[in-house]
């Protein structure tokens, strides 16, 4: 037997079928998987320090939070619904039959982005580190943790599903067939993300997900080009009442079998897989607890650099911030998937006039550019986490700053003029809009997201080390609430205005000031890291000079 970091795994078979009968001697004889998950909730429950309902007790803040927060949505769901209601022509009618496919594509793209991204089967270190090396079948240890994930992608999938369905309009019978297809079809994606797992091979996982991708983005085209009139399904509600059986049937049919697959492999599943993902889901689970979303996605974006392992290093281009400004292209080459998700978002405001939701369309397209231009701002958020870096470079904070937005900066003026004609108003219930006033909304908006996500990514974590603020949740270092609302708070306000029916100019106003606030704060941080420094230097001038004079006095005794 070798030792590769599995200790069993070796022999699966031996001690798999070995240990089950009563046949074998006594000092062989191990514990079963329901024996050792029994110690191990016996072990936690007797060094609870408060039962469930104290527990309950102190987070009623966040109940009430979250049961306001569910009310808001539905009402939001609710008025969204009402207004997608009052375009009842078929173009209209023809485009909302073919979002919740969208929805459906979308969710198990996403679905299986995630399995691929933490197993979907995982274990924590320390379940690895003796749990998994007991001589017990591991799939009864790892038989729970698939059941978790599959209930997680139920719940997720009939969230989406219904929302988005009840969002275009739908009837209550289509909201529960597409609700359930997309449920279903989650659950087949990550009961066959755990059969490859179980495989050891993850390309076709990762080919689904690409494919899956290009499919909800393809619905979304389609519902374009149906309310511009280039096309027509002719499908009536009973008709995609008939899909959505039909979708059900198959992704029920996929969820068995690759259910049973998935059953069948867990326990060739090896441990450093398992605690491999486990601890990506400790790290992100802390970086939640602390709300730091950024720093969430650091360890996400660790993972797949270590994934990677390494690439082949190429030569640099210009000179001074011209280097840098093309190595971020270069970077952007070499991990173009980023401009694949800014890809998607040019669908979004189309998509959003052809639903006749165009007072929407700024809000809806600058949240999602907000979201597609957060990866593209790589180099950003380590000059702004790494002030080492920074100083070892001869230029101000500021400037590396602005050389690190450039080509991001150039990719959404792009997405600018590509996604101007959505405003001209082309769907049956859309707001016609002069050319200029077009542009000036599509600048608006760019803007907004652009902006957005920098103050997203310029975000830095709570300082725990301040004094803590008291609420009756407990103890919070100040920021750390401001920290969840980041970037949205200027999406919000900046589209406010052509929300609410006003000029786009004031938008691009509004942008304008949070752009120099945002520049100020560039410069207000190389100042305080200069004075920082400054100071630095003049406390040791001040030690040099004590000691001097210590040394002198010695001398003259």
């Amino acid at each position: 037997m070798t030792t590769t970091g599995d200790t069993f795994d070796e022999y699966p078979a031996h001690h798999d079928a070995g240990f089950e009968g009563n046949e074998e001697p006594a000092h062989l004889a191990v514990p079963s998987a329901a024996e050792l998950k029994t110690l191990i909730r016996d072990w936690r429950k007797g060094r609870a320090t408060r039962n469930l309902w104290e527990a309950f007790s102190d987070a009623y803040i966040a109940v009430i939070a979250a049961l306001m927060i569910g009310g808001a949505m539905v009402n939001v769901v609710i008025r969204a619904q009402r207004v997608v209601a009052e375009c009842s022509s078929e173009s209209c009618l023809s485009a909302r039959t073919v979002l919740p496919w969208a929805a459906l594509a979308l969710a198990v793209a996403l679905a299986l982005a995630v399995s691929r991204l933490f197993g979907p089967v995982l274990a924590s270190a320390a379940e690895g580190f003796w749990l998994l090396d007991t001589p017990v079948r591991r799939a009864r240890l790892l038989g729970p943790r698939l059941v978790a994930a599959l209930a997680v992608a139920l719940v997720v999938g009939a969230l989406v599903g219904g929302a988005i369905t009840a969002l275009t309009g739908g009837s209550a019978a289509s909201v529960v067939i597409w609700s359930a297809a997309t449920a279903l079809a989650a659950m087949a994606a990550v009961s066959g993300a755990a059969a490859q797992q179980g495989a050891e091979r993850h390309r076709l996982t990762a080919v689904a997900t690409y494919l899956f991708a290009v499919l909800g983005v393809a619905s979304l085209v389609a519902v374009v080009g149906i309310a511009a009139g280039w096309f027509s399904l002719g499908i009536g509600e009973q008709g995609d009442a008939e899909i959505g059986y039909a979708v059900v049937a198959v992704a029920g049919v996929l969820l068995v079998v690759n259910l049973v697959l998935a059953v069948l492999r867990l326990g060739r599943i090896r441990r450093t897989r398992l605690t491999s993902g486990g601890a990506l889901v400790n790290g992100i689970s802390g970086a939640f607890f602390a709300l730091d979303f950024g720093l969430a996605r650091d360890i996400v974006v660790e993972r797949r650099a270590v994934a990677v392992g390494s690439v082949r290093p190429k030569r640099g281009r210009g000179l001074g911030r011209q280097a840098l400004v093309w190595r971020e292209w270069q970077r952007l080459l070499r991990f173009p998937q980023p401009l694949f998700m800014l890809a998607v978002t040019l669908v979004v405001p189309y998509a959003c006039d052809a639903l006749g939701m165009s007072t929407l369309t700024p809000v809806v397209a600058a949240l999602s550019l907000f979201g597609a231009t957060v990866p593209l701002l790589g180099g950003l958020r380590v000059l702004t986490r790494t002030g080492g870096l920074s100083r070892c470079l001869p230029f101000s904070l500021a400037q590396l700053k602005l050389s690190a937005i450039t080509v991001p900066a150039v990719l959404v003026a792009v997405w600018a003029g590509l996604t101007a004609p959505a405003y001209l108003g082309f769907g049956d219930g859309a707001i016609a809009r002069t050319g200029t006033q077009a542009g000036l909304m599509a600048i608006a908006t760019a803007a907004a997201g652009l902006l957005a996500a920098i103050r997203w990514v310029q975000a830095k974590g709570p300082d725990f080390s301040a004094p803590m603020i008291s609420t009756p949740s407990g103890a919070f270092p100040p920021g750390l609430m401001s920290n969840v609302f980041r970037g949205f708070d200027v999406c919000l306000i900046a589209t406010a205005p052509m929300l609410l029916g006003f000029s786009p100019l004031w938008s691009l106003a509004i942008c304008g000031i949070a752009a120099l606030i945002l520049l100020n704060s560039m410069d207000a941080e190389s100042i305080r890291a200069r004075q920082a420094e400054q100071q630095r230097e003049l406390d040791r001038a001040k030690k040099q000079r004590a000691a001097a004079a210590a040394a002198e006095q010695q001398k003259k005794r």
